[in-house]
């Protein structure tokens, strides 16, 4: 017995097979899916927020382009994209 535990060959297979073993609980383990499904929203609200940002940013730059283009002087083109109308 006290050779086998010296193997190291035994030992690292012995390791792997509780490595399995174990991984296999934590990966099925409730608690691992509620912090999967948890993180995963706060992902998607992250997103939503840099999609928010990221039009705020782009209208106020359209605004100050407007309004510089108004107190220069040039004129807007007369035809103005359609906008759709559900």
């Amino acid at each position: 017995m006290a050779n086998i535990l010296k193997n190291q060959k035994f030992l690292c297979a012995l390791g792997g097979a509780a490595a399995v073993i174990l991984g296999k609980q934590i990966l099925t383990a409730k608690k691992t899916r509620e912090l999967a499904v948890s993180g995963l929203a706060k992902g998607m609200k992250l997103q939503s927020d840099a999609k928010a940002a990221y039009q705020s940013m782009k209208d106020e730059a359209q605004d100050l382009c407007y309004d510089a283009k108004a107190k220069a002087g040039i004129a807007e083109e007369a035809a103005a994209e359609p906008e759709d109308e559900v």
